[in-house]
């Protein structure tokens, strides 16, 4: 918890310096791909500091999120063979084929959902390129949930 409380107060840092919208954008695309800490906090706080800068704020992260969303989706995608192998040591077969099944039904739901809730955006990015997802539908879904939910912390 403590490491958790130092990343929180080094991504507050970067609000009061003259990169905090690059740290917005690097933060947002991290974190649509591997890294624990959300955009939010730092949006919020740059927001707050220039509110005439507020969407200006949100589209930089909903970019930086939709790009690290992709690169999410290619790591899924790419790692699909190596993780497969993984998958079926811990769980079977069948069930990750209803996982995949249930995942290509309600794609767009699935990334919509993830998209714009607390829920861990990053593990369906993975998942979406792990169980090929229609990539046109994952980044329009991606786009709109992203910004929805950043335009209103913003």
């Amino acid at each position: 918890m403590r490491h958790l409380k130092r990343l929180y107060n080094w991504v507050l840092h970067w609000a009061d310096t003259p990169y905090g919208t690059p740290a917005l954008f690097l933060l947002a695309f991290a974190e649509a791909s591997f890294f624990p800490v959300p955009p939010d906090v730092l949006l919020i706080v740059l927001s707050l500091s220039r509110r005439k800068r507020a969407f200006r704020y949100a589209l930089v992260c909903t970019i930086g999120s939709v790009l690290g969303g992709l690169f999410g989706f290619f790591i899924g995608h790419n790692f699909w063979n190596i993780g497969k192998g993984i998958l079926l040591n811990y769980v079977d077969a069948s069930v990750i084929e209803s996982v995949r099944e249930y995942f290509i039904r309600y794609e767009a739901w699935a990334i919509g959902i993830a998209g714009f809730t607390p829920i861990p955006y990053k593990v369906f990015t993975i998942s979406a390129g792990f169980f090929r997802v229609n990539l046109p539908v994952f980044i329009v879904a991606s786009a709109l949930s992203r910004g929805a939910r950043f335009f209103a912390v913003s």
